[in-house]
This record gives C-alpha cells, sequence and structure tokens, in this order.
C-alpha cells in the first residue's frame, strides 16, 4: 500500500495563495488525503515581506498553521550540504529541497530553480499546473 501523497509548500505559493493569484485548497484538493507541509525557510521568507501590515501578518500566521510543519534537522542539513557542494541551488532553495528529499514530498513551486533542480529522490511540480489529479 502507497503513503499518503506529501507536498512541501515554497514561499512563493503562500503568497500566491493570500494575493489571491493561486486557490492552493483546490489544488491540494486533487490529491485527497495528501499531506501539506512548510518548513522554517517558507515561514521566514513569507513573514519577512517589508511594510507587510497586522492583517497581512495575521492571515500569513494563520495560513502558514493550517500545513504541517517540518522540522530542519540534522538530517536534512545534510542532504542540504550535499545540494549545496553539487552547485545545485542556493542556500534556501537547497533547504527546501533537502527537506522535501527527507519528508518523500513533491515540491510545489513556480520558482526555475525549485522546478529545474534533479536530483534522485527529488521531485517538484508547479503550483499553476492544469488541474489533473495525476503528478
Amino acid at each position: 500500500m502507497m503513503g499518503k501523497t506529501r507536498f512541501l509548500l515554497d514561499s512563493n505559493v503562500l503568497i500566491d495563495t493570500l494575493n489571491r493569484k493561486l486557490d492552493l485548497l483546490a489544488f491540494l484538493s486533487d490529491f485527497p488525503d495528501c499531506e501539506a507541509y512548510i518548513n522554517m525557510i517558507v515561514a521566514i521568507v513569507v513573514l519577512s515581506k517589508p511594510g507587510m501590515c497586522e492583517q497581512e501578518e495575521a492571515d500569513i500566521r494563520a495560513l502558514q498553521e493550517s500545513f504541517k510543519w517540518a522540522e530542519i534537522d540534522r538530517d536534512v542539513c545534510e542532504i542540504a550540504v550535499k545540494i549545496r557542494r553539487t552547485g545545485g541551488l542556493r542556500l534556501p532553495d537547497a533547504l527546501i529541497a533537502a527537506t522535501s528529499v527527507a519528508l518523500n514530498a513533491t515540491v510545489v513551486s513556480n520558482d526555475s530553480h525549485i522546478l529545474g533542480y534533479s536530483r534522485s529522490g527529488y521531485s517538484a511540480i508547479p503550483s499553476n499546473r492544469e488541474s489533473s489529479g495525476a503528478l
């Protein structure tokens, strides 16, 4: 029996959701019983927007709390080191990719660096893909 589909959401997905450019719930509804994660890198990027008003921050925090939080532990750090040594990604993107590998999750992003990265155990899909229910 296969496990649940897991997604790690990139910061641009949360930002697009808050700006109403993406219907994340509709996207995730194509994958019944999926698990959606964020990590601290995503949280920091989204919450550090200059000039953010209190309501925006409250909306972001509420959205972030609707997902599971993936820890960046020693295993994730070791995977990120390998990714960085190969020259694949900048540190924030390497930590997102490493977290997804550790979770066996697919990254959902519109970042060309994340989408273009390739390695064993890693996968990514664009959040603006056509709804089809298939990866």
